[in-house]
């Protein structure tokens, strides 16, 4: 009898060693808790920017461009220009194209339309544009010079400057446009209420807000 149970208990022994072995088998191991995201859904790169669509951006005055052509029986050089007080740039064979308030999209496919069939039977224009900032100083909490990513107020810009300090001339705003030399003067405080003076800033332009007078 004492030996039937020696040997029952020896066997419940077997068993629950068994049951733990296939428990630790089974425990998902440390890095199960924090999967390891696939490469595909990480991030985006800073090296992805230079993959960023730009045919819908609006170029304006004084913008420096790059035009780079291809698909053309002889290569052609890329032709840098800035575009002119008049909102023009000029190209190979001496043509001239409307390039400001037009987005790259719509100045690419004119280039191309203006030189096929007349002077290529095949051509593709590429625009690429230099690096586009806009400035904010004087009288905002975090003056600095900020990337222009989107469609951008003057009153939206000082916002991303921190909105204005205690002692801001609101009503005396200098906007100055990139290569311009006189600013223009915007008052913030009726440009809450009447969009129409909230002016639009473009690439290169420069915001300043002057101390009040005490």
């Amino acid at each position: 009898m004492e030996l039937m149970k020696f040997f029952g208990r020896g066997f419940l022994g077997l068993v629950f060693l068994a049951v733990g072995i296939l428990m630790v088998g089974c425990q998902s191991p440390e890095t199960d808790k924090f999967p390891v995201i696939p490469d595909d859904n990480a991030p985006a790169t800073q090296g992805t920017a230079t993959n960023v669509d730009l045919t819908g951006t609006i170029l304006h005055v004084n913008e420096a461009i790059v035009v780079s052509f291809s698909d053309s029986p002889t290569p052609i050089q890329p032709i840098e220009d800035t575009i002119k007080q008049d909102g023009s740039i000029t190209l190979i064979y001496n043509q001239k194209f409307q390039a400001a308030g037009k987005t790259v999209g719509a100045l690419q496919e004119e280039i191309r339309e203006r030189y096929v069939p007349t002077y290529f039977k095949y051509l593709t224009a590429s625009i690429k544009t230099g690096d586009r900032f806009f400035t904010v100083a004087g009288e905002v909490r975090m003056p600095n010079r900020q990337a222009y990513v989107t469609t951008m107020t003057v009153l939206r810009a000082i916002a991303t400057a921190g909105g204005f300090t205690d002692f801001a001339a609101k009503t005396r705003v200098e906007l100055t446009r990139a290569g311009g030399k006189k600013p223009i003067i915007v008052d913030c405080k009726k440009a809450r209420t009447h969009p129409e003076l909230d002016l639009e800033v473009y690439p290169g332009d420069i915001i300043n807000v002057p101390k009040r007078w005490l």
